[in-house]
């Protein structure tokens, strides 16, 4: 099963991204980085995934992930799972 979700990023705004519970995650979106609360262009890690999907692989529960962009955008946010 699958959820998507679109997170609008306010240019040099901090914002949550993802918040864990043990699903698969996959992102989509421009120019960005991803971090802690705290991320911004200096300390995070950029991704570039225009038409590109980055598999962050299963995010834990209660893990947060926040994205930073130096210009408004959106990255889209898949979360996966399989029945058992």
């Amino acid at each position: 099963m699958a959820t998507i979700q679109t997170i609008a990023l306010p240019a040099n705004t901090p914002t949550i991204l993802v918040e864990g519970d043990g699903r698969r995650v996959l992102l989509q979106g421009g120019l960005y980085f991803i971090g802690e609360s705290d991320v911004d262009s200096d300390n995070g890690i950029f991704l570039s995934g225009g038409h590109e999907i980055i598999d962050l692989g299963n995010v834990a529960f209660g893990e947060t992930i926040y994205a930073f962009s130096t210009d408004d955008n959106t990255v889209t946010v898949f979360y996966y799972t399989t029945a058992s």
